[in-house]
């Protein structure tokens, strides 16, 4: 087979049909799934904070458009490791989304409610940057693990509010459904966190979130506590949680669950018998499914 050069395009470009003698033809269809990665994206330029982008190509439908999950990464609060999860992640990403880690103020440089305000202004910046990224602006979640799970709860229940926000452009934070996996929603529960010994001190984990003795101040640490704002106007939740976790008291998912049910909110609970805080366990095809089916229902699919 000859061609002569050309300005082809994929349309345009002859299809190779000589007989090959011992080759295997695979036929394609341009629906198979490719994930670009765009790595350390500067949404917040004045606190040098970064988004990890993985968005979905289709051959068949270069300019197709795609809901859209900002994902919390879980690091109690510290400093992020966000790159931790970015083989589950582009997992995720397959199953047709935009997902983006975000990097926030830890614990270490701003106390709450900066994780939060950050949540929120990475959803903003890709609302502001749908085009590029190719992301529905109309179709946009959160979900986070364990302290991920936190911030992702309190930044989807809030968004509508006004409350804990500093927005750095005119574009809603608002979203269609928030995933709390593991997350620790509860810094005033005693004994909420199994292994940590100073548990609710100032150099605990919450305790340096918060800036304080949390025993000292549990009113005022109620603003963190997902279910201080159950009563707001937020969308679906979906929250899952190991029976064994040794790191978050799975006690703070199940009240949160019940505050919501009390409150005739939309919420589904999933109990991971065994499990422990994260792991392979929160990311099986079946958990996949179970998220990739939430995100559907919100969306009225």
């Amino acid at each position: 087979m000859i061609i002569e050069p050309s300005n082809y395009t994929y349309e345009t470009m002859p299809d190779y049909t000589d007989a090959v003698d011992g080759a295997v033809e695979i036929p394609v269809t341009g629906e198979e799934m490719e994930i670009r990665y765009a790595h350390e994206v500067v949404y917040d330029e004045a606190h040098n904070l970064h988004l990890e982008i993985f968005t979905p190509f289709q051959m068949a439908h270069p300019e197709r458009t795609w809901p859209c999950i900002t994902f919390i990464q879980g690091s109690a609060w510290m400093k992020q490791y966000v790159y931790q999860k970015v083989g589950m992640i582009a997992r995720l990403a397959q199953r047709g989304y935009v997902v983006a880690i975000v990097e926030y103020r830890h614990s270490g440089i701003a106390h709450f409610p900066a994780q939060i305000i950050d949540a929120k202004n990475a959803v903003r910046f890709l609302r502001a940057h749908a085009e590029e990224y190719k992301l529905n602006p109309s179709q946009m979640f959160l979900m986070g693990d364990s302290s991920g799970g936190q911030v992702s709860s309190v930044a989807g229940m809030t968004a509508k509010s006004g409350k804990l926000d500093e927005p750095i452009n005119e574009e809603s934070c608002e979203v269609c459904g928030i995933i709390d996996l593991y997350g620790a929603v509860d810094v005033t529960l005693p004994y909420g966190y199994p292994i940590t010994l100073n548990h609710q001190k100032p150099d605990s984990p919450e305790g340096m979130l918060m800036g304080y003795d949390i025993t000292e101040h549990l009113e005022e640490a109620k603003a963190a506590c997902s279910k201080t704002y159950v009563n707001e106007d937020f969308p679906p939740m979906l929250i899952a949680h190991g029976t064994k976790d040794t790191m978050v008291f799975c006690q703070q998912s199940v009240d949160l669950y019940h505050a919501l049910k009390d409150a005739g909110k939309d919420v589904q609970l999933y109990l991971l018998r065994g499990a422990d805080h994260g792991g392979a366990a929160f990311w099986t095809e079946e958990m996949i499914t179970v998220y990739d089916n939430f995100f559907k229902k919100c969306l009225g699919e």
